[in-house]
């Protein structure tokens, strides 16, 4: 073979390896690339109750917390004297006082879903005693049909405007709502995992135990919550 010849043959071996070298560096690439996770802006709140839901007697909250630390006013005997109230609404007695509410329990919250007669309705934070415009309810959905399920949604963005949290805490009360009375929490979800990612598809349902000194539509059963 001649030196061209050679030349030649050495030319297209080379190129021949280039490709083999830019092909094996390519599946290498693929192998390393870092899956993208995707977050969901809507929450789904699906509540079991024990009896069918009454909301002419009691109302049902789900608070969302601003962080791990939030606190709810806990049903007897744990609750030292307070109602569970929206914030803002007057005490019926005056001791604690509101300004205690807020210290103590609404600071700690970013928002809350209220289920009464009025259907169901979101009111986001932050909650300060004292503002010169109160916090307003915005309508998510009528009552519907009346059952033991409790069931709505709503977009993480409602509450936690554009920086949501990479976890949710949360907590669902159910409470007695007599006129003139005071209104005070009767059951709650007495769980320490009563929170969510925000990556889209996670979903958690939590299991409350069954309580018969409390009437059924305020017994909570459990509370599943799904990300989207």
């Amino acid at each position: 073979m001649n030196v061209r010849s050679n030349n030649k043959f050495l030319h297209w071996l080379l190129v021949i390896a280039s490709l083999v070298i830019a092909a094996v560096g390519g599946f290498g690439c693929a192998r390393t690339v870092t899956q993208v996770v995707t977050y969901g802006d809507q929450m789904v709140v699906e509540v079991t109750l024990r009896g069918t839901m009454d909301v002419y007697a009691n109302s049902y909250f789900l608070v969302i917390g601003t962080g791990e630390a939030f606190k709810v006013p806990l049903p007897p005997p744990a609750n030292p004297g307070y109602e569970f109230l929206e914030p803002g609404t007057t005490p019926l007695s005056q001791t604690p006082t509101m300004a205690d509410y807020f210290t103590n329990y609404y600071y700690s919250w970013a928002g809350y879903v209220i289920v009464d007669t009025g259907g169901y309705n979101l009111v986001d934070g932050p909650f300060v005693i004292n503002q010169t415009q109160p916090n307003s309810r915005e309508s998510l959905a009528s009552l519907g049909t009346i059952s033991n399920k409790i069931k709505f949604n709503f977009r993480l963005s409602q509450i936690y405007g554009s920086n949501i949290p990479d976890t949710i805490y949360f907590d669902f009360v159910t409470v007695k709502w007599p006129a003139g009375a005071m209104k005070t929490a009767a059951d709650h979800l007495n769980s320490t995992n009563a929170y969510i990612s925000k990556t889209a598809g996670s979903s958690l349902t939590v299991i409350d135990e069954e309580d018969q000194t409390v009437d059924a539509a305020l017994d909570i059963e459990d509370c599943k919550v799904t990300i989207q």
